[in-house]
């Protein structure tokens, strides 16, 4: 048994002895993805990215307007604050908010909603607050937001104009409502 136990180590040794030495970073390096893209050239100016604040989660996501996140990025991103669960999004709603920040020429926009969760729709009916019973954001269609420094008359005015579908204005809470559902408006509190 001895005598195996040499044996092994001796082999172990000269097959270590034997391979070329590769630095440590080396060896890190060898797992790594080489299919980044190039560079960009020096003098280039970076992409503008637009900021998005959800103001419940208090998550962040920077986007370049060029090239959106993905869509597991934007369903984590306006998943329901209150389950903590995610659903497939609409992704033209982040193309959206990302359109009204570039219009009014701004880096940064707050997200109020984005998805909620069946459940907690009801809770909010239950308790009084102005959700609809079949609300688009239960679908994962609907997003509530604000761009810090425009009036909240301002973006609903941008928001008729895009034609996405439905549009609602709620004065006092500050935000927007926009959807892909049917083109309707209204006005909340």
């Amino acid at each position: 048994m001895k005598l195996a136990l040499v044996a092994l180590v001796s082999l172990t040794a000269t097959a270590a002895a034997d391979a070329p030495y590769q630095p440590k970073k080396d060896r890190a390096r060898v797992g790594k993805s080489t299919s980044h893209p190039a560079p960009p050239a020096p003098g280039t100016k970076p992409a503008k990215l637009i900021n998005l604040y959800n103001l419940w989660t208090h998550d962040w996501l920077a986007v370049d307007p060029l090239n959106p996140p993905s869509l597991v990025e934007i369903n984590t991103f306006l998943r329901d604050h209150f389950t903590n669960e995610a659903t497939k999004m609409e992704p033209k709603l982040i193309a959206t908010v990302v359109g009204a920040a570039t219009a009014f020429k701004s880096d940064f926009a707050n997200v109020v909603s984005g998805f909620r969760h069946p459940k907690y729709n009801l809770m909010l009916r239950k308790k009084g607050h102005q959700v609809a019973r079949d609300s688009q954001h239960t679908h994962g269609n609907a997003v509530d937001f604000s761009i810090p420094g425009v009036t909240t008359e301002k973006l609903h005015e941008w928001a008729i104009a895009q034609k996405l579908g439905g549009v609602g204005i709620y004065l006092s809470s500050k935000f927007v409502h926009m959807d892909t559902g049917p083109i309707r408006f209204w006005e909340g509190d």
